[in-house]
């Protein structure tokens, strides 16, 4: 018998990447047009959604439940004091996600799908790296 409990995001694969691929690049392209309040709302809001993944599929497969939803919380909370506190908060989480997704790709938590685990952390540097140098040159 096979178990299919990890089909959801294996069945959307392509879609899932080319979906992510061009909201993160128009993300990123954005930001050159926006005021500084709305840069830090959308990565607080990018950074809350991609934590939703890895906690979804806990539940979905019913394994490291309480782990996935401790990390998502963490840096949801994160993503939420970068628009209230300190922008670098948001920085931090996701970077904090980008750490995640290569503790995944190594055996942490709730297996994923191998291939986002490694994109997920490239984009998540990425972004992370932008946000940063966008924070660095208004400080």
């Amino acid at each position: 018998m096979t178990d299919h409990r990890h089909s959801f995001f294996q069945q959307r694969q392509m879609l899932l990447m080319a979906g992510a691929s061009a909201y993160v690049i128009l993300l990123i392209l954005s930001h050159s047009t926006l005021p500084a309040l709305h840069v830090w709302l959308i990565a607080a809001v990018f950074s809350i959604v991609m934590n939703l993944p890895y906690a979804w599929e806990a539940f979905w497969q019913r394994r490291f439940i309480s782990l996935e939803v401790g990390v998502s919380l963490t840096l949801i909370v994160a993503s939420l004091l970068g628009v209230f506190v300190s922008p670098l908060f948001v920085i931090a989480a996701i970077f904090g996600h980008g750490l995640w997704d290569l503790a995944k790709h190594r055996g942490a938590g709730v297996p994923f799908v191998a291939w986002y685990n490694l994109s997920c952390f490239v984009v998540d540097l990425t972004y992370g790296v932008s946000l940063l140098v966008y924070w660095m040159q208004r400080a």
